[in-house]
């Protein structure tokens, strides 16, 4: 690629990579501590996105765009960072329920259906409700929602962080070359 357009597939999947594989270990510890159904534990993997988009996007901003980015081209850095990530977890998340633990789908099921007992549903709204829970929750489709929702909040959380790291180049001080 020549200066004019630096690497910015290469940095976004480098920094995807890293954050997915951060991600990963999230999962893999919740799961080893028999604590993937546990919600609040589940939310670690917000700081650690957020960090991982504000990683990428400075990294970017000092060593490829010499300390200057715009807010467009930040929140391009942050949700192709996070795509890529969200291309390893969901990858993952299938393997985890298919390969690793193919009864993990089970528990949460019945972690489920106690949630709605302890809610104090009627029997027949919580068989309605799990029923609803069992279609639509299989390994292929919680991949794939995986994918779509990691990218969309990695999305969101771009554009927030975005707004800090951005950093635009005064237009008077540029320098303009002569050509001859």
């Amino acid at each position: 690629m020549n200066e004019n357009n630096p690497p910015v597939l290469k940095s976004t999947l480098n920094y995807g990579v890293m954050l997915g594989l951060s991600l990963v270990m999230v999962q893999l510890l919740l799961w080893m501590f028999d604590a993937t159904t546990n919600q609040v534990l589940g939310l670690l993997s917000i700081p650690i996105t957020v960090a991982g988009i504000a990683l990428a996007t400075k990294s970017f901003r000092d060593h490829e765009q010499e300390g200057f980015i715009s807010y467009g081209r930040a929140l391009g850095i942050g949700t192709l960072t996070v795509m890529f990530s969200s291309v390893i977890t969901s990858v993952f998340t299938y393997l985890l329920y298919t390969v690793i633990d193919p009864g993990l789908m089970d528990k949460i099921y019945a972690a489920t259906e106690e949630a709605y007992y302890e809610s104090g549903l009627p029997e027949d709204q919580i068989e309605i409700a799990m029923q609803m829970a069992k279609r639509f929750s299989n390994p292929v489709i919680m991949s794939v929602m995986g994918f779509f929702g990691g990218t969309f909040f990695g999305f969101i959380f771009s554009l927030i962080t975005s707004i800090f790291i951005r950093k635009e180049g005064d237009p008077f001080e540029q320098e303009f070359e002569e050509t001859d």
